[in-house]
């Protein structure tokens, strides 16, 4: 808070004036962070052309995000690392951003069935669930030091997977 007085040359009472008491301000600033960063997950996946292709260039195009070079980390998965579900602002914050990247996931992965890139039986639930882990995952990697041709190489991994999902499994 004293930092962000002193950047924004502004007292104690026009910050609070302004945005309220410390939680407040860390709700907000959380709200656009995660608000800013499904946005530009969301411009990669709804590119038009090959819906797999949008999704390995969303997981590529995220590897390489400049904020994934910080130490600090992702402060969306720092407040859910934190707080879990104890705290119901972060969690509404949190759980309507994951949404929003989720319903913008679905269709690109209908439309992927539809392209007839993955099975018509694909799990596109379970596909959700590795994108949005392996983006977890990227932004912890990060945060432990990986270089960031090791966070390219995770998302790359990952994108191939999406393509392996065409590959029916059959038993020995």
């Amino acid at each position: 808070m004293i930092d962000l007085m002193r950047v924004m040359d502004i007292g104690r009472q026009s910050m609070y004036d302004t945005f309220g008491d410390k939680r407040a301000l860390f709700l907000k600033a959380l709200e656009l962070y995660v608000t800013e960063s499904v946005h530009s997950v969301n411009v990669e996946l709804e590119r038009p052309g090959s819906a797999l292709a949008a999704v390995r260039n969303a997981l590529l195009t995220f590897a390489q995000r400049k904020d994934l070079s910080s130490a600090e980390g992702c402060m969306g998965l720092n407040a859910i690392s934190e707080f879990g579900q104890r705290d119901a602002g972060v969690t509404r914050i949190t759980r309507n951003a994951a949404r929003r990247q989720r319903q913008t996931l679905m269709r690109v992965l209908t439309r992927a069935k539809k392209q007839r890139e993955i099975r018509s039986d694909a799990d596109l639930d379970s596909m959700a669930d590795f994108f949005e882990s392996t983006l977890a995952g990227i932004k912890m990697a990060a945060k432990a030091g990986k270089s960031r041709h090791a966070l390219r190489n995770i998302a790359a991994f990952a994108s191939r997977a999406y393509l392996a999902s065409d590959r029916r499994i059959t038993p020995d």
